[in-house]
């Protein structure tokens, strides 16, 4: 099996490609992947987590007003060890198509003042539903770096993320990391 690392901490390899390929003729007939652009480190962005390590990796197809289609590889969960909570919201409705591997996910919901948790396991084969109005936070990914989602997202409001604190039931707007960019170009070396 061919294996490709595309940028140093990510690592790609022809049973992924064609896990992605099958979820696109499934679920986003539209769209195409070469093998050239699914190892192209000009398709792909590591995000860094506030570590500076690479927690995710997007390859984004389609970003358009009204719909985004794009490839997530999962090395890490949004939650790390030890780390208190921080459940975010999207700035668009989507639905995640686990591709391969899987993932736990906590929910959660503001109800009448009080903050309502649930858990929920996503695996391969499956889908993951996130409405406008939901908190989440990914808190564990159960093979990394082969857990790998389709995301299919709505129309997107500009920087409408948002967090809300589980003690309290507040909803905070963004906080936006003042590293964060820098993170980026460290770990994606087209950005340099």
């Amino acid at each position: 099996m061919q294996t490709v690392q595309v940028v140093p901490g990510l690592i790609v390899d022809e049973e992924l490609f064609d896990a992605t390929v099958h979820g696109l003729e499934q679920y986003a007939p539209s769209e195409s992947l070469t093998w050239e652009d699914f190892t192209s480190e000009d398709r792909w962005l590591l995000v860094p987590d506030p570590d500076g390590l690479g927690y995710k990796a997007e390859l984004v197809l389609r970003r358009e007003e009204d719909r985004t289609v794009k490839v997530n590889l999962w090395m890490a969960p949004d939650l790390r060890d030890g780390a208190k909570p921080q459940p975010h919201n999207h700035p668009w409705e989507f639905t995640a198509h686990i591709l391969a591997g899987g993932y736990t996910e906590q929910r959660y919901e503001l109800v009448d003042g009080q903050v309502v948790t649930e858990t929920r396991v996503h695996e391969a084969g499956g889908t993951n539903h996130m409405p406008l109005s939901s908190f989440h936070e990914v808190t564990h990914i159960q093979v990394p770096g082969r857990t790998l989602t389709l995301m299919v997202c709505g129309a997107g409001r500009q920087g409408a993320w948002e967090y809300l604190d589980p003690d309290t039931g507040e909803v905070e707007p963004n906080r936006p990391d003042p590293g964060f960019r820098e993170g980026l170009a460290a770990l994606n070396p087209r950005m340099r």
